[in-house]
C-alpha cells in the first residue's frame, strides 16, 4: 500500500497531507489514486494510506521512512484527538525538527506541550541522546521508534521508553548549580569568626560522673597504681572464657574510698564497657545477705521460669556517697538468659547500668569479692566451711549455679 503520491504539479506528499477532494496521482504509472482514511480492521488499526483505482497492477511508489511517519502521525491522532498533529515540524525554542509531533492546545499531564515520535532506522545517525535532551527541556515527550514498533498499518507504543518532560527533563548538577543566589548564601554562608568561650562544668556534676568518663587507673592496670594515687586492690575474675569476658576491680582511691569497677568485653569486636561504684562500710554485710538471696532464688526454681516479664531476683542497694546511688541485682529477662545487674542513680534521676549473662559458677566466682572487700574495711573474715552449703541441701534441677565458696 502505498504511502507517497503527487500532485498535478509534480509535488510529492504524505497521505497524512491530503484530504479527500484532493488529485492526487501515482508518481509511477500516473494514475489517479483515493484515500483510504484510517479505520480499523478486525480490531487492527489500519493508518492511512494512498489505494490504486480497481484493476490496477500498480504496487506504487512508498518508502520506510514515509510509511513510518503517516503510520505513526495517524496513531497520535487516534491517541490525542484534539491535538494538533504535525510531521518534519520545528519544535518551539529550539532548531529541532521532529518527524511526528502532537502539539496540545494547553499543557497534558505527565506529557507537557506535545508528544514527539522520532523514527529511527537501522542505519540512522540520529543523536538521540542530544536530541531527547532538547525535546524534553522544550516541554516536549518523546518516543523513539523502531522498526519493531510497527506491525502493518499500526505502531505500539512501549510506554516505559516514553520520556517525559518530568522527571526526565530535571537536570543533573552538582553542588549549588541552579539555585537562586539567595539560597546559595544560605547553603553556603561566608566563614564567620571563630568564638572561643569557656564554660566550666558544675562541680557536683564533675563529682558525680568524672569516673564515668575515663576509668582511674587508664593506662596503669598493669602497674596498679596511677601517678594520681589510684590504686588497684584486687581483681576478681567472672568470665575467662568465650567471646565476652567481664572482670571486677576493687580500688582505693587517693582519698582512701573504695570502688567497684565493673568491666565487660567483647573479644571478637574489641568494644569494653564498664561501670564504677563507690561502695561504703555497710556494704560487707548487705553482700553476704544478698549472696544468700541469690542462692535460695537459684534454688527455688525461679530462674528456670520461661514467661514473658522480667522476673526479679535477688537485690543489693547502697549508698556510697550522697551524689549517687547504686544497686547489684540478679534477673531473668523475659523468655532469655539470668543477668547479672549493677546500675547507679544521681540525685536527678539519671541511671546507668552495666549488665552481663549469668553463667554457671558466677555466683561462687563472684563470692570472692568478699575477702579484699573485708580486708579493706577492717571486718574479720568468715569461717570458710560456715560459709558452704550442706552437701545434701536440695538444688535446682535444671542448670544450677556451681556453688565454690572460697
Amino acid at each position: 500500500m502505498p504511502y507517497l503520491a503527487m500532485r498535478p504539479n509534480g509535488d510529492r506528499v504524505l497521505s497524512l497531507d491530503v484530504d479527500g477532494d484532493d488529485d492526487i496521482l501515482c508518481p509511477l504509472c500516473e494514475e489517479s489514486l483515493f484515500l483510504r482514511r484510517s479505520h480499523y480492521n478486525n480490531g487492527r488499526f489500519v493508518s492511512k494510506h494512498f489505494v490504486h483505482h480497481s484493476g490496477s497492477e500498480c504496487p506504487g511508489e512508498s518508502n520506510l521512512h514515509a510509511r513510518f511517519k503517516t503510520i505513526a502521525a495517524m496513531k497520535l491522532r487516534e491517541i490525542f484527538e484534539s491535538a494538533t498533529v504535525s510531521h518534519e515540524y520545528t519544535i518551539p525554542g529550539t532548531d529541532r525538527v521532529a518527524d511526528v509531533v502532537a502539539t496540545f492546545s494547553a499543557e497534558l499531564y505527565p506529557f507537557g506541550k506535545g508528544f514527539i515520535v522520532e523514527i529511527q532506522h537501522k542505519h540512522d545517525d540520529k543523536e538521540i541522546g542530544s536530541l531527547s535532551w532538547d525535546y524534553l527541556e522544550a516541554g516536549y515527550s518523546v518516543f523513539w521508534a523502531y522498526q519493531s514498533d510497527f506491525e502493518g498499518h499500526d505502531m505500539k507504543f512501549a510506554e516505559h521508553r516514553v520520556k517525559k518532560p518530568w522527571p526526565d527533563a530535571v537536570p543533573i548538577v552538582e553542588g549549588l548549580d541552579g539555585y537562586a543566589e539567595s539560597v546559595r548564601r544560605l547553603m553556603n554562608p561566608p566563614e564567620q569568626p571563630e568564638v572561643k568561650m569557656e564554660i566550666p562544668f558544675p562541680m557536683e556534676y564533675l563529682r558525680a560522673h568524672a569516673l564515668e568518663v575515663i576509668p582511674p587507673l587508664r593506662g596503669y592496670y598493669n602497674k596498679g597504681v596511677s601517678p594520681e594515687g589510684w590504686k588497684k586492690v584486687d581483681a576478681i575474675s567472672l568470665h575467662e572464657k568465650g567471646r565476652e569476658r567481664a572482670w571486677v576491680n576493687v580500688l582505693r582511691s587517693p582519698a582512701n574510698h573504695i570502688f567497684l569497677e565493673w568491666w565487660k568485653k567483647d573479644t571478637e569486636q574489641g568494644n569494653s564497657e564498664y561501670m564504677i561504684v563507690h561502695i561504703g562500710s555497710e556494704f560487707p554485710e548487705r553482700f553476704e545477705a544478698f549472696m544468700e538471696e541469690t542462692k535460695e532464688w537459684f534454688d527455688s526454681g525461679s530462674a528456670d521460669q520461661q514467661v514473658a516479664h522480667w522476673v526479679g531476683g535477688a537485690s543489693l542497694s547502697f549508698r556510697g556517697t550522697e551524689l549517687c546511688e547504686s544497686w547489684i541485682s540478679i534477673a531473668k529477662v523475659p523468655y532469655g538468659p539470668v543477668k547479672i545487674v549493677v546500675a547507679r542513680r544521681d540525685k536527678k534521676g539519671n541511671t546507668r547500668t552495666w549488665a552481663v549473662n549469668y553463667r554457671k559458677g558466677d555466683l561462687g566466682r563472684l563470692a570472692a569479692l568478699r575477702h579484699p572487700i573485708r580486708r579493706l574495711f577492717g571486718e574479720p573474715e568468715r569461717d570458710a566451711k560456715a560459709a558452704k552449703p550442706s552437701s545434701d541441701r536440695k538444688r535446682s534441677t535444671s542448670n544450677p549455679p556451681e556453688m565454690v565458696w572460697d
